[in-house]
Order: C-alpha cells, then sequence, then structure tokens
C-alpha cells in the first residue's frame, strides 16, 4: 500500500485479510474475529493512518501485509515495532513475507532505527521461524499473553538489531 492518504477501499482490503487470519489462526492473532468483525470500517482506516503498512499484491488485490511503527521519545526512538504480518496461505512461498519484511527493515533503517521488535506467538512456529530467518532473536517470554477457547498461548519477544552490536 503505497500511496500516503489512506482510502475506505484501502481498510476494507486490510479487514477483510485480518479477518481472514483470526478465522485460521486465532492463536496467533492478538483480537478476535468477533472482535474485529464489529468493529467500524473506519478503525481499520485509522490504523493505516497512525502505523506505516507494506502489502503484497497479487492481480490488484491485497494478498499480505505487515505494520511498522517507530517508537517516539529521545529514550527510545532507536527502536521500532513489526506488527501485524500476514500472508494469505495462498500466496505463501511466493516471496511476498519476505518483501514485506525487506521493506519494513529498510524503513527502519531510513529512520535511523537500531532495533526491530516484535511478539510472536508460541503457536505459531511457522512466523517465529520466518523471524528467525530474519534474524530476529528470542529475548523473552510474556507467559499467558493469549487466551483463545480457554487454552493459554505466550508471546515471545523477537529483537533484531540494526547497528551490529550485540550486547545487552
Amino acid at each position: 500500500m503505497s500511496q500516503p492518504r489512506r482510502t475506505t477501499r484501502d481498510g476494507e482490503a486490510v479487514s477483510a485479510r485480518r479477518r481472514e487470519a483470526q478465522r485460521h489462526f486465532p492463536p496467533a492473532i492478538g483480537d478476535s474475529y468477533d472482535e474485529a468483525r464489529r468493529l467500524p470500517l473506519s478503525h481499520f482506516v485509522n490504523r493505516l493512518e497512525m502505523l506505516t503498512f507494506f502489502g503484497a499484491f497479487s492481480a490488484g488485490k491485497l494478498t499480505g501485509f505487515l505494520a511498522y511503527v517507530r517508537e517516539d521519545g529521545l529514550k527510545i526512538d532507536h527502536r521500532a515495532w513489526i506488527m501485524s504480518a500476514y500472508v494469505s496461505p495462498a500466496h505463501r512461498g511466493t516471496g511476498a513475507a519476505d518483501a514485506l519484511m525487506q521493506a519494513a527493515l529498510a524503513q527502519a533503517r531510513a529512520d535511523g532505527v537500531l532495533q526491530a521488535e516484535l511478539y510472536v506467538s508460541s503457536a505459531a512456529p511457522r512466523a517465529q521461524a520466518f523471524y528467525a530467518r530474519h534474524s530476529f532473536e528470542r529475548v523473552g517470554v510474556a507467559p499467558r499473553a493469549l487466551r483463545v477457547n480457554d487454552m493459554f498461548h505466550d508471546e515471545w519477544h523477537m529483537i533484531r538489531r540494526l547497528d551490529g552490536d550485540l550486547t545487552a
């Protein structure tokens, strides 16, 4: 999604893909399908305005996305977050997810970010492996961060240092 001004159409596309993710992979998504279904479209358009979204497209349709946001503040503006990464199952293995991550990391570097961070569900081993392939390291765990159908899932905190500093 490259246009600077977000539209209702953009919000509809992101909303549809997000609901798809929530339906098919509930332990990996922080909010539920039912919650998202009740949100007004303006919620998704506002989210597009607040975050930087990168989109993957096939035949003009949004097939995946990844959100990026840099921290704001003198003590924390060296950090940025990767969020809401998703590619439709039919488009996995096409390089779309890699392109989305590379775009976000390029934006982070352009912003002067030294550390990219994310959380990933313990119930999402494929996502964990994807992040590890992109040099993210697990640095912590939020126990029982998600509860889906009365089953708890931890969230892993992962980081990638972009400045090469591997010290703590």
